[in-house]
């Protein structure tokens, strides 16, 4: 089973631009960001508990992933759950939707026929294998182990 195969939103594409409220440069940012949340990522909760899809490899790779979605003339969140409905190993996948949109946006990419290219398959492998986990990366370590900056996702 896939687990949170749009990695708590980040793979729509919506936080790409615009940071999760976590990762906000003010205060101010981020509040109104968690007063009108645009999904998971905006809020006290959820937000806190998923750095992990939002650590600066995670990113970059997202943002690999979506140019070469739109090199493709899809969405990244096609591309991403095309990507797991071609995985041969992967039977069901866990999808989490905030709407019905995005419920219906979801079904339609699960059941269109067509398997992604190879060549598109390729392209993200070689984005994954520049980082192969990504989700336990950080370039905000610290000196130390006393505390100073981080060392990937805290366990809690």
């Amino acid at each position: 089973m896939a687990y949170n195969t749009l990695a708590g939103g980040m793979l729509t594409g919506k936080y790409l631009d615009n940071p999760a409220a976590l990762d906000s440069t003010s205060r101010e940012d981020a509040m109104k960001k968690i007063d009108n949340p645009r999904g998971r990522m905006d809020t006290r909760g959820w937000g806190g508990t998923l750095y992990r899809y939002r650590t600066d490899a995670a990113v970059s790779a997202m943002k690999e992933y979506s140019k070469i979605a739109k090199a493709n003339k899809m969405t990244l969140t096609e591309l991403s759950l095309r990507w797991c409905r071609q995985r041969s190993m992967v039977t069901t996948s866990l999808v989490g939707h905030s709407s019905m949109e995005q419920l219906k946006d979801s079904i339609k990419y699960f059941k269109q026929k067509d398997p992604l290219p190879e060549s598109v398959m390729w392209e993200i492998d070689i984005v994954h294998m520049k980082n192969r986990i990504p989700i336990f990366s950080s370039n905000r370590v610290g000196k130390d182990w006393l505390g100073e900056g981080e060392i990937g996702e805290s366990i809690p």
